[in-house]
């Protein structure tokens, strides 16, 4: 009886385990990156595993989808009950654009927010020309 007790204590702590973390974002879009904004204004994007920064402008953020549609891999953010997406479009991790879906349904249609890179500072109208369709 004490063994059946233990093992349902530690399958719920596993399950809460998951659940808190499940809310952190994925490794791959965390770090520094170097983006450009529909105006041309570069900007610098910090993404920790809880918090994201737009030049000094701090907002708290959960993950909340993780996806790969017609090979673009894609993180869902939520910011202040607004969604958004960070798409992978080509196999470089270094390489990114985040954009704001207009429905739910379909994470991979809306508005292109930013052009992101990890190394250079990209630019806004080659990546919508390149990965926006």
């Amino acid at each position: 009886m004490k063994i059946i007790k233990k093992s349902t204590q530690c399958l719920l702590l596993i399950i809460f385990v998951i659940i808190l973390t499940g809310c952190k974002g994925s490794k791959d879009i965390q770090g520094n990156w170097k983006a450009q904004n529909n105006d041309g204004k570069n900007v610098t994007i910090q993404i920790s595993d809880t918090d994201i920064t737009v030049d000094g402008n701090k907002l708290e953020y959960k993950q909340n989808a993780v996806g790969n549609k017609n090979g673009l891999k894609y993180k869902g953010i939520m910011v202040d009950d607004i969604q958004y997406v960070i798409v992978f479009p080509e196999k470089d991790k270094n390489i990114a654009y985040m954009m704001k879906p207009e429905s739910s349904d379909n994470y991979l249609y809306g508005t292109l927010i930013f052009a992101m890179n990890k190394n250079d500072y990209p630019s806004y109208k080659d990546y919508a020309d390149r990965y926006i369709k």
